[in-house]
């Protein structure tokens, strides 16, 4: 990811609609599917600036890891402490009783999706959940994933092969952001005219009126993901286990 993008997320994450909304989701995930207990160890691989981390670590364990030196320095600004600049395979299993493991918009930056699923079920053991999340539809493809080094777009279909060949089945799996899924599509599809540059220096940041109106339709999803598997949607969830 580009530099400029981590400046902007760590000015961003705790306040931007989108941020906000999806963080809430994947707490309830969690909540719901997580088999996780408070202060049980909770790791975040590609923890990014921290944001979500540090909301986790309000209840969990909270670790992060991620191969970006700003990214770590982010984290730790927000006062996280164990943040650690490692790929996953470098991660120390015996140091940390890692019960969770979320991959949050990480694995499709990865050309090698599959080895990152494989290491992390490696690491969360037969008992753990691993809660992931990543952009849908390839037909969405846009400058926004070109400025942000994406490899690929997912459907539930291709996700679920990557976790059957990681040797992982979904416990959860639905699509989300499905509420403004019709504002979305047309923006990104509108968005394909636009340079990977201009897009890695702007992150929309809409007035505080209609960032209020999109963080409050998008996390009302909060309320439906835990029970509805939503049938399409601007992204993924799962939330995945050992075979």
């Amino acid at each position: 990811m580009d530099e400029a993008l981590y400046h902007l997320h760590y000015e961003q994450e705790e306040s931007h609609w989108w941020f906000a909304a999806r963080s809430a989701i994947v707490r309830r995930a969690i909540e719901r599917y997580g088999n996780l207990k408070p202060g049980d160890t909770i790791l975040d691989i590609g923890c990014g600036t921290g944001a979500i981390l540090k909301e986790m670590s309000a209840t969990y364990n909270a670790v992060g890891i991620d191969m970006s030196p700003l990214a770590i320095e982010y984290s730790k600004r927000r006062g996280l402490k164990n943040v650690f600049q490692m790929t996953v395979e470098e991660f120390p299993r015996d140091k940390f009783n890692v019960k969770g493991i979320t991959l949050l918009d990480v694995i499709e930056h990865i050309d090698d999706d599959l080895a990152v699923l494989k290491a992390a079920r490696e690491i969360v053991g037969t008992e753990g959940r691993i809660i992931i999340t990543v952009p849908a539809y390839m037909w969405l493809w846009s400058s926004h994933d070109v400025a942000n080094h994406h490899k690929r777009r997912y459907t539930a279909k291709r996700l679920r092969k990557v976790l059957d060949d990681a040797g992982l089945e979904p416990v959860k799996m639905t699509y989300y952001n499905t509420l403004l899924f019709p504002l979305a599509a047309v923006k990104k599809l509108l968005s394909r005219s636009k340079s990977a540059d201009v897009a890695s220096r702007a992150v929309d940041q809409p007035s505080a009126f209609v960032n209020t109106i999109f963080k409050a339709v998008f996390s009302l999803e909060r309320f439906i993901v835990p029970f509805i598997n939503l049938p399409y949607g601007v992204s993924l969830l799962t939330v995945a286990r050992a075979k």
